[in-house]
This record gives structure tokens, sequence and C-alpha cells, in this order.
């Protein structure tokens, strides 16, 4: 069975074979900065039906607004069934997406989703400026629109998806990750050398893809640049340097294979 893999920008990946397919954090509105700041988080609905694929299942790595704002349409639009924490479960409910349509996970869970095996683990979201942001509750009350603050997080999870004998780690954060085998390790472009190393040695993979690496607030009718490092106190935040992050990698694991992919290009596993 060959599995395809194809990178839709942000913390978003497809997962396909040829009896069902799986998002990942799916994310295609790309909010600017000031609307993510100041204004309300509106799906872009024109975007969201242009680029999300079709897919049976949708996996949550956390709910803040850009894993999973665009979510609801997206189930709206094909049916797909959400696996995301309670807060994100809650979350979802509150926008409307009905109850047959969403799962619990919690971490320790395994599911089968058709070809696919999902092992859940439990994430630590990279703090900013020394917090996690948007950390703590919802709010009472929540209807859209909202804003993108309203999406808060209190638990995150990272996930291996396997099909036959391709096991791909979706690494959401860089602390505190799982230290299990992967063929396939996607994770993020902002770790630094001991974070990449508490990953990827134990897990050994062949093929390493960096995550949620693209700049978000840029539209994606724009060519790809990557994202900012987060902010270190007042020092000037720089974008990731890419060939940097895949240097790191090589020098933790000289023989894998490490590949920096293009939005909307599937690569066979």
């Amino acid at each position: 069975m060959i599995v395809n893999l194809t990178y839709l920008g942000v913390a978003g990946w497809h997962f396909q074979t040829v009896a069902g397919s799986l998002l990942v954090d799916p994310y295609f509105t790309r909010l600017s900065m000031m609307k993510m700041l100041l204004g309300q988080a509106v799906p872009d609905r024109a975007v969201i039906d242009r680029f999300a694929p079709s897919a049976e299942w949708i996996l949550v790595t956390h709910p803040h607004y850009d894993h999973i704002m665009d979510v609801p349409a997206i189930v709206e639009s094909g049916g797909a069934v959400v696996y995301a924490s309670v807060q994100a479960n809650d979350l979802l409910a509150a926008l409307g997406v009905a109850g047959d349509k969403r799962q619990v996970i919690s971490p320790g869970d395994r599911i089968t989703l058709g070809d696919f095996e999902v092992d859940v683990y439990a994430s630590v979201h990279r703090t900013i400026l020394g917090r996690i942001p948007c950390e703590g509750p919802l709010k009472s009350h929540l209807s859209p629109p909202l804003r993108a603050l309203d999406y808060r997080i209190r638990q995150e999870f990272s996930f291996r998806v396997a099909a036959e004998n391709c096991r791909v780690l979706v690494v959401s954060g860089i602390d505190n990750e799982p230290a299990v085998e992967a063929d396939v390790v996607l994770i993020g472009a902002d770790a630094n050398v001991d974070q990449l190393a508490r990953v990827l040695e134990p897990a050994a993979p062949g093929l390493v893809l960096p995550n949620h690496w693209d700049d978000m607030f840029r539209p994606l009718g724009k060519p790809v640049r990557p994202m900012h490092r987060p902010p270190r106190g007042v020092q000037f935040t720089q974008r990731l340097d890419m060939v940097v992050w895949a240097e790191r990698v090589r020098a933790i694991l000289p023989q894998a294979e490490v590949i920096v992919p293009e939005r909307f290009a599937g690569m066979s596993l």
C-alpha cells in the first residue's frame, strides 16, 4: 500500500491511501496579523473550497485558530469526522459541528480510521514570551463569529499515523514530545538542536520534513516564505532559515533524507 502525504501549509497535512484519507490541522483562511489581533476570525469559504482536499477524518492537535478555525467549514462541505480534545470538541460544538461529527480523544488512545492506525500522545505547546499563547478555558456562551483569541488551549496532542509499514510522527510541540519509532517525522522548523535530537534519535526516521514553518499570515496566492521565529524578549525576530534547519537535522541523522516540501505537492511514502 502507498501512502500519499501532502503539505497544506502552516501545520496542515493530508494523508491518503486508495481506501481513504485524513487531514491534520487543516487551515487555509490565513488571517492577516491585524485580523488575528483585532478582527473577527471568519473562515474564508471560497479559499477553503478551493484548497481543502476531501477527507473522511480530521485530526486536531490543539484548538488554536490556525489549527481548527477552518474545520467546521470542511466538515460541512465533506462530512468528515473530527477527532480532538474535550475543549476542542466544545469549541466545535459552539461553531455548529454536530455531535456525530465530533469524537473526543485523549493521550494513550489508539484509533483506527480505515487503513490508518493513529496513536495519540500528550504534547506541550511552545511558549512565546514565557507563556503558552491563549492558554486557559473557553469563554462561556461562545457563538460565531469568534475572534482569534477566543480559540483557547488546555491540551495538545502529537500523533503517529500508520498505514501498512509506514509510520509518520506528527510532532505538534518541540518539548516533551514522544520518544517513539517512526519512518517519517514532521517536526517544527523552530526546534533547536537539543529539541530535534530528543525526537529524532529515538524515532530514527528515514525521512524528516518541517512542520508549521511557512508564514501563516501570508495568503495562499502569494509565494511561500518562512515564518518569523517566536520572539525572545525584546529581540527582533528573524524568519526561519530552512537551510540551517536541514543542516541541524542532517547532523543528528546523517543517513536520513531531509526535504522542505512544496505546498500541495504530494509525495509517496
